[in-house]
């Protein structure tokens, strides 16, 4: 390949390599060189960070945007910099804390440690939901006891317990019955 100026934009340059690739000829180390500086600068020597930011390093604290003196003495302060390049999107909260008395009442997070989005933790599965037998066995006699109970043969607090437990076993047993057909 013959030597010729350097492509002046990083499409020409990509556009001179193809055709070096495609000729199947060595190409020269001043060639391969000047393409390596024509990338560099075109692609890395004019971006200036938009913000930079530090935290001490070895830590999960959130990123504070950094002064000219934390990036110069980064290392003696034991700070950890990072450069953005482009302005961080705003983030839309899906849903939006609700504060009393310094915390969330949905998650719990404190205001002052609390991210933008409120996460409340998931409810502990039920351990009654699991059926591992065959479950229209005992469709009769939780009807019988719904209907015992329903009859106060046994005491108030009892007849009330047994109540709600047999309906949401025969809840349970219909839908998996609706899941199963």
């Amino acid at each position: 390949m013959t030597e010729a100026a350097a492509p002046l934009t990083v499409a020409a340059t990509v556009r001179a390599m193809r055709r070096a690739g495609a000729a199947g000829m060595p190409v020269p180390a001043a060639q391969v060189e000047s393409w390596a500086r024509n990338f560099m600068i075109h692609l890395y020597g004019p971006q200036k960070p938009v913000r930079l930011e530090c935290r001490p390093r070895h830590t999960v604290e959130p990123w504070i945007q950094a002064e000219d003196a934390d990036v110069v003495h980064a290392l003696r302060r034991g700070l950890e910099v990072r450069a953005l390049y482009l302005h961080p999107k705003v983030e839309k909260p899906t849903k939006a804390h609700r504060f009393r008395d310094g915390n969330c009442r949905d998650c719990g997070d404190g205001e002052f440690y609390a991210g933008p989005n409120c996460e409340p933790p998931t409810p502990p599965p039920d351990s009654r939901a699991a059926l591992p037998f065959d479950p229209t066995w005992f469709r009769a006699p939780l009807e019988a006891l719904i209907h015992i109970a329903t009859h106060r043969f046994i005491g108030v607090a009892d007849s009330m317990k047994w109540k709600s437990e047999a309906r949401y076993l025969l809840e349970r047993l219909d839908h998996y019955d609706k899941e199963t057909k």
